[in-house]
């Protein structure tokens, strides 16, 4: 019996989604378990430092090595990589070996050079970063945290390469869970080391974490046949192919982190503790954006790049359109009830002894500005891949020229002219996120000769208004939970509140999907049906049957 749960185990683990809602099903799942770890981690966090400076110095000293290898890896390489490693794996998989190994070398070579200079140079960048606010020692404390962070992002290099490669051959499981070990191995390094090393810790931590992060992965690559060498072939087809489309997304990159940077240090000038603020009520608005924005927009790259050599894009617009529809069907309501819950929410995830009250309420109202572009900023996500499938990389480059400039002098406006606190630099986020999906949209509708815009809008315009009433009525019984029933001052009250709020806002919203016909709801009650009375592995097989379109006959149904 063990032997053959340990190879179950083993086949779930390393079998291919071979669907874009199967394998969204299992980032969002592995997502959500690391964003519970991630929440856990920054609850460590607080629970350790509060909102002291020295943790301040922590997320700006972070901020330059994420910077490098954001721009290198998260936001260039990777997300024109999957594309065209696709194409050639199709064609000859040598070939395709050698350009990964080239990319892999070149991305390596890019970041040591890189690297070295942000270790050298590392108190210089804290003090630009602090805008001269921040005092002698944190400089050097952050000095310190910023050269052994550096370290780090070498290996998470290398481990998000893997996860491309993986996800190229459609294996998904895997790749997700190495954020879930990277948040173990940053929970780790904080509770054992911090009596010791203080805040150091954290960033130790995160090399304890980028380790696990790789490790997890490697076994799989066997099953690929993985093959590198220590080459830099400029001259290869697909490398060059890779390089040609790479400077446009490394000044996307590059200008998107920069606006992360002047953000930081728009909120240093407020104050030191701000820093902490803003950093935790993005990180928690990130949540839904993540569980299902960024899920479904990475399972569906590989799908619209196979599909993008079709002429007329009839089955890339209906992959893209159905693909978008889910996604708006779980963020839209995500970002109502995290807007109407902003406060408990904030509470519970990082209200210990050492975070105070004004943080608390400064968190909320951050966390309730970024609320107002959550859908937008998943959406986002989606509609750059899109591009990208399409070996696209400059038109989203050349509106995220817009908007960003318009962020940055919006927020220094309400920050610096106005004397507004950290949630105006939300606030001018979230327009400007508005805005760069609403013209991406537009130049992609043009780009593949037209969505059919009735079916495109309509089932946002539900969805939107499905949200909004279930938004209304979960706010007036929460209000009176908290006043006649709950003692919101203890944590287990509050945590019952929030959890009966959240049950009270899902029944509502399917009262109000059915209300308003949202065709959407019904991969929800499908899976429901499908799963019926079942229990354990049954249950499980039952959840992946639906999510990857299995039905009687061996016919899948496309539309999932």
């Amino acid at each position: 019996m063990v032997k053959s749960v340990l190879k179950n185990g083993t086949s779930f683990l390393f079998q291919t989604q071979k669907t874009i809602i199967s394998a969204a099903s299992i980032i969002s799942i592995t997502y959500a378990l690391a964003a519970l770890l991630s929440f856990v981690r920054t609850r460590v966090l607080s629970s350790y430092f509060g909102d002291s400076s020295d943790l301040g110095v922590f997320f700006t000293a972070d901020r330059i090595p994420s910077f490098i290898f954001s721009i290198l890896v998260v936001g260039t390489f990777s997300s024109v990589f999957i594309p065209i490693f696709t194409s050639y794996m199709k064609k000859d998989e040598g070939e395709a070996w050698h350009i990964s190994s080239s990319i892999i070398n070149i991305s390596l070579f890019a970041f040591l050079l890189l690297g070295i200079l942000a270790f050298i140079f590392a108190k210089k960048l804290m003090f630009a970063m602090s805008l001269g606010n921040f005092t002698e020692s944190e400089l050097l404390l952050g000095e310190e945290l910023m050269r052994i962070m550096v370290v780090a992002q070498i290996i998470l290099i290398v481990s998000s390469f893997v996860t491309s490669i993986l996800q190229s051959f459609r294996y998904f499981l895997v790749p997700s869970l190495a954020p879930v070990l990277y948040n173990v191995g940053m929970i780790l390094g904080v509770v054992f080391l911090a009596p010791f090393m203080g805040v150091r810790s954290a960033a130790y931590g995160v090399v304890i974490g980028a380790i696990l992060h790789l490790l997890i992965q490697l076994p799989l690559l066997k099953r690929v046949n993985f093959s590198h060498s220590f080459s830099l072939d400029f001259k290869e087809k697909g490398v060059r192919e890779i390089l040609k489309l790479t400077p446009s997304r490394l000044l996307a990159s590059a200008i998107n982190q920069v606006s992360a940077l002047i953000d930081t240090s728009l909120a240093i000038l407020i104050s030191s503790s701000s820093v902490v603020v803003f950093k935790f009520a993005e990180q928690l608005q990130s949540f839904p954006i993540n569980l299902f924005g960024v899920s479904i927009a990475n399972a569906a790259l590989p799908t619209l790049a196979y599909e993008s050599d079709d002429q007329k894009f009839e089955k890339f617009k209906e992959t893209f359109t159905t693909s978008l529809h889910q996604m708006l069907f779980l963020v839209i309501p995500a970002a109502i009830v995290l807007l109407v819950l902003r406060v408990p929410v904030v509470r519970l995830v990082y209200g210990t002894s050492k975070f105070s009250w004004f943080a608390t309420l400064a968190t909320s109202y951050a966390v309730a500005f970024f609320s107002l572009s959550i859908f937008s900023q998943s959406a986002v996500y989606l509609v750059t891949r899109a591009f990208y499938a399409l070996h696209d990389t400059k038109t989203p480059l050349k509106v995220m020229l817009f908007t960003i400039p318009f962020d940055v002098a919006f927020s220094y406006y309400l920050v610096k002219v106005l004397n507004y606190g950290v949630w105006s630099i939300a606030f001018s986020y979230s327009v400007s996120s508005i805005f760069d999906f609403l013209i991406l949209m537009f130049l992609l509708h043009k780009k593949v000769s037209g969505f059919n815009l009735e079916s495109l809008f309509n089932p946002f315009v539900k969805i939107s208004y499905a949200a909004l009433f279930m938004g209304i009525s979960l706010y007036a019984p929460m209000k009176l939970l908290e006043k006649f029933i709950f003692d919101t001052t203890r944590t287990v009250p509050l945590l019952i509140l929030t959890l009966t709020a959240c049950l009270f806002g899902f029944l509502s919203y399917l009262l109000f999907t059915k209300v308003f016909s949202v065709r959407e709801v019904e991969l929800l009650y499908r899976l429901i049906r499908r799963i019926g009375f079942k229990s354990g592995v049954e249950a499980a097989t039952s959840v992946a049957s639906v999510a990857s379109g299995d039905v009687p006959g061996g016919v899948q149904d496309q539309s999932l």
